[in-house]
C-alpha cells in the first residue's frame, strides 16, 4: 500500500516528462517503453534535489518566520494592551490569551519536526520497509502500462462489462484529477512564493525570504493556506513598519491575481472543477480526518465524488424533466 502511494505521487512528475517527450518527438521515433523508462529515471533523479531544497532552504525559513511572529508579539505586548483598552476589552484577559497562544505555538513548533519524523517512521516502520516501498513504487511505475492491461483484463473477465467500464472511467478520472491537483498546488505555491519574494525585495519589505517560503509551504493547503500566510506576514510587518505592511498587502493581492488568472492557466491549463464552497468544506473535512495531509490530499477525492454526483443528477433530470429545477 505504501509503495502504491509513492507510485501515485511519483507518477505526477513522470506523466509530465512523458507528455514533454511526446511533444518533442514529433516524428514518433521514440517508443513508449523508452519514453516511460527515461521519464522514470528523470523523476528518480530530481526527487533528492527537491527534498534537499525543501529541507535545506524552505523549512528553515518557515520555522524562522513563525519564530519571528512570536518574538514580535512578545515585544509589542504594550501596544496590544493599549489597542484592547481602546476597543473596550480587558487588557489583562487579552494579554493572558495571547500568552497562552504563544506558549502553545512555541511548544508545538519545537516538536513539529520531531512529530513529523516520528509520524513518518510509524507509517514506514523502518528504513528497510521504506526502501522496499520505494522499490515497489519504481517497479509499479516501470511496468504501469503492462500492469494496467493486466488489471483491465481481470476486471473485464470477472465483472459485468458495464461495471468494469464504470470502474475504468472512475479510475482514470481520479488519476487525472490527482495529477492536475498535485501539480497545480505545487506549481502555484512556488510561483506565488517567487512573485511575493521579488516584490518584497523591490519595495524593501522586511522578512522577504521568510514570508516567501512560508507562503510557498502554506499555499499547498487549498483555499485557506495563502490567506493564513498573508495574516501571519501582515502581523509581522505591521509591527515592524506599518507603511510596509500596506505595501505587502497590496502586493500580495496583486500577486495572487496575476498568478491565478494569468500565469497559472497558461502553465497548467486545468482545474479540479470544484466550487469554492465545496473546496472549503473538503479542506475542513480532510483536516478533521487526517490533519494537514488530509487537507491537501482529500480534494481529488472530493472532486471525483462531485463530478459523479453531477453526472447522476443530470441523468435523473433528463429521465424526469419535471424533477429538474
Amino acid at each position: 500500500l505504501l509503495g502504491g502511494g509513492f507510485a501515485l505521487i511519483l507518477n505526477v512528475p513522470m506523466r509530465g516528462f512523458e507528455r514533454l517527450f511526446a511533444r518533442l518527438d514529433l516524428q514518433g521515433r521514440m517508443k513508449e517503453g523508452a519514453r516511460t523508462a527515461l521519464s522514470l529515471v528523470l523523476t528518480i533523479l530530481i526527487m533528492p534535489l527537491i527534498l534537499f531544497v525543501i529541507f535545506q532552504f524552505v523549512l528553515p525559513q518557515f520555522f524562522a518566520a513563525i519564530n519571528d511572529v512570536i518574538a514580535l508579539v512578545r515585544a509589542n505586548t504594550g501596544v496590544i494592551s493599549e489597542f484592547a483598552a481602546k476597543v473596550g476589552l480587558d487588557p489583562d484577559i487579552v494579554n493572558q490569551k495571547v500568552t497562552e497562544i504563544l506558549q502553545w505555538v512555541s511548544q508545538n513548533l519545537g516538536s513539529l519536526a520531531g512529530t513529523a519524523v516520528s509520524t513518518i517512521a510509524s507509517v514506514v516502520g523502518s528504513v528497510a520497509s521504506a526502501f522496499m516501498s520505494l522499490m515497489m513504487a519504481i517497479y509499479l511505475l516501470a511496468n504501469k502500462t503492462r500492469g494496467k492491461r493486466q488489471f483491465y483484463a481481470m476486471l473485464y473477465a470477472f465483472a459485468p462489462r458495464r461495471a468494469a467500464d464504470e470502474v475504468r472511467r472512475v479510475g482514470r478520472m481520479f488519476i487525472r484529477t490527482f495529477s492536475i491537483f498535485l501539480s497545480r498546488q505545487c506549481l502555484e505555491a512556488c510561483i506565488l512564493g517567487c512573485i511575493l519574494f521579488l516584490g518584497m525585495v523591490i519595495f524593501g519589505v522586511p522578512y522577504a525570504m521568510s514570508l516567501a517560503c512560508l507562503t510557498a509551504v502554506l499555499a499547498l493547503i487549498p483555499f485557506i493556506g495563502a490567506y493564513m500566510s498573508f495574516f501571519i506576514g501582515f502581523t509581522m510587518i505591521v509591527m515592524a513598519d506599518p507603511s510596509k505592511a500596506i505595501i505587502f498587502a497590496v502586493w500580495f493581492i496583486l500577486a495572487q491575481q496575476v498568478e491565478g488568472n494569468v500565469i497559472y492557466p497558461h502553465i497548467v491549463g486545468g482545474s479540479v472543477g470544484l466550487p469554492a464552497y465545496v473546496t472549503l468544506m473538503g479542506v475542513f473535512l480532510g483536516g478533521a480526518l487526517a490533519g494537514i495531509p488530509g487537507m491537501v490530499l482529500i480534494i481529488p477525492v472530493v472532486s471525483v465524488i462531485y463530478q459523479l454526483l453531477k453526472e447522476a443528477v443530470a441523468v435523473r433530470a433528463k429521465a424526469d424533466p419535471k424533477a429538474a429545477p
